[in-house]
């Protein structure tokens, strides 16, 4: 863009002294300055505010009603600021619905991506199912008799099905048959029906080998099964030493093998915010509310005797812990072992009961922790078992969706290969959708991915996914070029994502769990993809809890931003932000009413020399000290956590020493968020009786009895 200047004229919010500014458009500008110098009351309360009231009054009266004003900014006039876009540290987002995939739009594009590209399997039978013509069942019947041709070419009967009521007499059949024009049938056999029993008859529409018939032939007897059909065509492979073999063919989204037809994908299908797509137990959010039997029993090293189930404690349900103790005896279940030593079927008892338990039984047979709940929900009218319910009720996986937020029709779609699939998921690590009769084995053999898969995996391995994916495209060629752009579109934001340092989130990630840093750096990427020119953004500290290894990608992300015809306006306090910067201003020279002032205003490297302490610390003439330091000793009360296994820790034992302070750091995606935010801090939570989501996966906690609360 053309080289342009922001003229900024007596500047006076908050603690501004007066300033006069001009900031060159085209170039990355770094403030900085000590906390409170007023590097934000001038970037974001003056400069941004400015840009987006002009902005903002640009719409009509009507509209602006709608839209966030901010206030005028004490400054005499601020002239030549392009459309302004704030990237700054806060998180706006409270709704468990926004998740990385939403915020970053790839769930957009690949909700597209499926309905277009996405291979449908039969959620009975796990055989892939596509739209049927009589060209392609026809290479089909000549690619398998080739298989089957070893001696001679075999002998075809095309047939299509007819329903006839179960009673009809034979007199009746042929009626009906030299009416209609055919005259044999290969088979008869009864199904039942929603109506009663049912007839079928396989009608005869032609016969042939297919070695010496002609195509024209073979497809006319094809079309006319198909049309006679309903859409269904048997194919009887004739063999004189065995049985008839069946090859089931039909048109549409129809699965022959297990007559199950399904609807025709559109993106909304794919989406957890649409109600064609979400789930309808839990409405696309992945989770209930529901009983956490990880409160019912909060310390599994107790046993039944001693009162592992925690609700059956109180006078009110000893007569709960009773009947546990005397159907134990009965089945064989050891009450004298702790929880966490008993078997799983042992467990499975426990918790649901004898498998044919009815109503009325409760005195003869076990009901279950799962029963006695479910008795307490019919009385939650009463207030007092509405105040039991609340203690033992989170947020638990929906079991309708195993917390994929999608219906089961959407999870049945699938794109790539198996070797694309392989290379970046292990098969035994693939989500098993809800509401199938696939095995292991057959999903682990089924091609390509689900949508959730791509959700559960970590975006620098999405990238690698889509990178080596090769999309062969059906239809004409405004189908494949359009494939081809939507290809194109996921692999660069994916690659945005990973130059930023976020290649380690999950697109399921929700986004008011992530970070301010995180957030900064999602947004960037956004703008990056958008393709804006001639704006001014405004970012503040997108290098928060980013590893110095990583920080050469937030720069390189901004230099690209800024070259393609961006101003980039940026508070910061990383050495390596600065030195990347076109231009740095300082503020200062202290905090609060000490500031306001630009004390040094150049380049990077004049910086290092200037008389500021912004300078004095970039030019190694002052050092961050040391500071007193509490030395852990071996007499020094731990905390010690031991297995942990969540998402990238692998059987990790890790030990805190408490009253002092400690620091858990690592490049980004070490695991650090996984030790603290998804196991230590639940896990805490839990041991003290605190309402929170079930913790990740860990052998035992020690020490927590030296604390007396965790916040």
């Amino acid at each position: 863009m053309s080289q342009g200047t922001i003229r900024i004229r007596g500047a006076r919010q908050h603690n501004l002294k007066n300033l006069d500014l001009d900031i060159r458009t085209g170039e990355l500008t770094v403030v900085t300055g000590p906390s409170g110098s007023g590097k934000s009351s001038l970037v974001f309360d003056t400069l941004y505010a400015e840009g987006q009231r002009r902005y903002v009054e640009t719409f009509s009266a009507y509209a602006r009603q709608f839209l966030d004003r901010m206030d005028k900014p004490a400054v005499d006039k601020v002239e030549g600021v392009p459309p302004a876009i704030a990237i700054d540290q806060t998180n706006p987002v409270r709704s468990s619905r926004s998740t990385v995939g939403t915020m970053t739009e790839l769930n957009d594009h690949l909700k597209l991506l499926f309905a277009r590209a996405g291979q449908l399997f039969d959620r009975q039978t796990a055989l892939p199912v596509r739209h049927d013509t009589p060209e392609t069942i026809y290479a089909a019947l000549k690619a398998r008799a080739q298989a089957f041709a070893v001696t001679s070419d075999p002998r075809l009967v095309l047939t299509f099905p007819v329903e006839l009521p179960a009673g009809t007499p034979p007199e009746q059949v042929e009626q009906w048959l030299s009416a209609s024009g055919f005259t044999k049938v290969q088979a008869e056999r009864e199904v039942a029906t929603p109506t009663g029993p049912r007839k079928v008859l396989d009608v005869v529409a032609d016969r042939f080998r297919l070695g010496s018939v002609e195509k024209s032939r073979a497809i006319e007897a094809i079309e006319v099964a198909l049309k006679r059909g309903g859409g269904r065509l048997n194919v009887y492979r004739l063999d004189d030493q065995r049985e008839p073999e069946l090859w089931r063919f039909s048109t549409g989204l129809h699965c022959p093998e297990s007559d199950q037809r399904y609807t025709d994908p559109i993106p909304s299908l794919f989406s957890f915010n649409s109600a064609v797509g979400a789930c309808e137990a839990c409405r696309g959010f992945g989770r209930v509310i529901g009983v956490d039997y990880g409160l019912v029993i909060p310390d599994d090293k107790r046993t039944l005797r001693a009162g592992a189930i925690k609700p059956f404690q109180t006078p009110a349900w000893a007569e709960c812990q009773d009947d546990l103790m005397r159907h134990a005896e009965t089945a064989g279940i050891p009450r004298d072992t702790p929880w966490n030593r008993l078997t799983p079927e042992q467990r499975h008892w426990v918790i649901h009961g004898v498998p044919d338990y009815k109503e009325g039984q409760w005195s003869k047979r076990w009901y279950g922790v799962k029963r006695f709940f479910a008795y307490l929900e019919t009385k939650a009218y009463k207030m007092h078992i509405r105040v039991l319910l609340s203690k033992y009720r989170s947020y638990t996986p929906c079991d309708t969706c195993g917390g994929a937020r999608l219906k089961t029709e959407s999870l049945l779609w699938r794109i790539g290969s198996k070797e694309e699939a392989d290379a970046v998921m292990d098969p035994a690590a693939r989500f098993l959708p809800q509401g199938v009769d696939w095995s292991r084995a057959q999903l682990e053999a089924l091609p390509g991915l689900c949508l959730h898969d791509l959700m559960l995996m970590p975006i620098e391995r999405l990238r690698r996914f889509f990178d080596g994916m090769n999309l062969s495209a059906g239809g004409d060629g405004a189908q494949a070029q359009a494939l081809k752009l939507l290809h194109e579109e996921i692999t660069t934001r994916l690659r945005y994502l990973c130059d930023v340092g976020i290649g380690y989130l999950t697109l399921d990630r929700q986004s008011r769990t992530l970070s301010g840093g995180e957030v900064q750096r999602i947004n960037l990427t956004t703008a990056l993809g958008t393709s804006l020119v001639n704006t001014l953004f405004v970012l503040d500290e997108p290098s928060i809890g980013l590893h110095p290894r990583d920080m050469d990608r937030i720069t390189r992300a901004m230099q690209r931003l800024r070259d393609a015809g961006n101003t980039l306006v940026v508070v910061e306090h990383d050495p390596a932000v600065m030195l990347a910067a076109d231009r740095v201003i300082d503020m200062g020279p202290g905090p609060g009413e000490r500031g306001g002032r630009i004390v040094f205003d150049g380049t990077p490297d004049a910086l290092r020399g200037a008389d500021t302490l912004t300078g004095a610390y970039l030019g190694a003439r002052k050092q961050v000290g040391m500071g007193l330091r509490r030395m852990v000793t071996e007499n020094t009360p731990r905390l010690i956590l031991e297995g942990v296994r969540e998402h990238n820790l692998r059987d990790l034992t890790v030990d805190f020493p408490l009253q002092r302070l400690v620091t858990v750091t690592g490049v980004s995606g070490s695991g650090k968020s996984s030790l603290i935010q998804d196991v230590l801090a639940p896990a805490l939570l839990r041991h003290f009786g605190k309402a929170t989501e079930s913790p990740g996966g860990f052998e035992r906690l020690l020490g927590a009895d030296h604390l007396a609360d965790v916040v």
